[in-house]
């Protein structure tokens, strides 16, 4: 039997868990045409519950998909939009497509028709390639069903100069597209939607992604194991989610080994557990050390205050315990290590953000 166990992947079919909340949500907001920001740390499976969605629409959407995170510059974004648009025409349709949706730019297209169709784009030295922005709403006019482009990362888009300012200015007009906002740097993805000097600011819906709910995440792991004549018990079970936090992807992945080491034991217990979980935060050593090692001392005093647990991170005696000079300087190091998404903020809290560098954290520097 295949393992059931997904992780580095989106989750699909069977594999994809709950979020039953806001997969509705996110189904009657593309319906009735709205535009949506959803936002959560890394692997919290943002995609995955996306590419559901937009599998239980199909037939009565367009979907294209834009990966933010490999956008070069603005007449790239365009070439990729233009081509995602154009995937969505077949055969000689392909020419009519160019001849109805490019009125007033010429960008250059190389269309190869063998062994099968391929598309490349460019609009290096066109001028006016901004009019590429409006091709979804000219798709959705052309096939008459609604468009909905899924910017992946989308607060990557915020380093290139005014071009949040250009895409608002078009996509305000767009009445047949929905759009959809994926970001895991939530501080950034907040400052482009939430705050009134930005151009996207309250531009749709807002939907943050948090832990699957144990009680589903308990019911597929049983079902699971049980489905590979593997006999776990339901405190252990209760075991692996306390240890993962019940985050999506370190409990995929620790499940994902647990699987194997019970497909020769035919069954896992407390101490498969425990052992496992040791022996991924080992393989993963060197790539935590690569981490530590880019810090500043000030940002590795921060880091192990919060996988410890410490609360009031700004107190006198916190200062005086981790030799800090003053509130600032641990403001500073916890801003850092935000935006290197090692840290999670969640109202004035702070987590580490990965399950499993934390317990090499507190393995490494805190055991005494």
């Amino acid at each position: 039997m295949e393992n059931p166990f997904i992780f580095g992947e989106p989750a699909k079919g069977e594999k994809f868990i709950d979020r039953k909340r806001e997969l509705e949500r996110l189904r009657n907001y593309i319906i009735n045409a709205r535009n949506v920001i959803i936002y959560s740390p890394r692997r919290f499976g943002k995609t995955s519950l996306i590419l559901k969605v937009l599998e239980e629409l199909k037939g009565d959407i367009i979907p294209i998909f834009i990966d933010c995170y490999s956008v070069t510059s603005e007449k790239d974004l365009a070439s990729r939009l233009t081509k995602k648009v154009l995937q969505h025409y077949k055969g000689k349709e392909i020419w009519y497509a160019v001849k109805k949706l490019f009125q007033n730019i010429t960008p250059k297209i190389t269309i190869e028709t063998t062994p099968s169709v391929q598309i490349e784009i460019s609009y290096e030295g066109v001028e006016n390639w901004e009019e590429a922005l409006d091709l979804p709403q000219k798709l959705a006019l052309d096939k008459g069903k609604r468009v909905v482009v899924v910017f992946d990362e989308f607060q990557e888009l915020a380093k290139f100069d005014n071009l949040l300012k250009l895409l608002r200015s078009r996509f305000q007009h767009h009445d047949k597209v929905s759009y959809i906002f994926i970001g895991s740097k939530r501080h950034l993805m907040e400052w482009i939607f939430k705050s009134k000097e930005s151009p996207f600011y309250n531009f749709g819906a807002h939907i943050t992604l948090k832990e699957i709910p144990k009680k589903e995440f308990e019911i597929y792991i049983q079902d699971a194991f049980k489905r590979g004549n593997i006999k776990i018990k339901e405190h252990v079970v209760d075991l692996i989610l306390s240890l993962t936090r019940c985050h999506p992807y370190y409990t995929q992945r620790l499940c994902f080994e647990l699987w194997y080491v019970g497909t020769l034991k035919k069954v896992v217990d407390e101490k498969d557990v425990e052992k496992t979980l040791s022996e991924l935060i080992s393989d993963l050593e060197d790539s935590y050390l690569l981490i530590w090692e880019s810090l500043t001392p000030n940002q590795r005093k921060a880091l192990l205050a919060v996988a410890k647990g410490e609360e009031d991170l700004f107190s006198g005696e916190f200062l005086r315990k981790y030799d800090f000079k003053s509130p600032a300087s641990v403001q500073s190091a916890l801003r850092k290590l935000v935006e290197k998404e090692l840290v999670t903020k969640i109202g004035e809290a702070y987590k580490v953000s990965d399950v499993f560098m934390e317990y090499w954290l507190k393995k490494r520097f805190l055991e005494e």
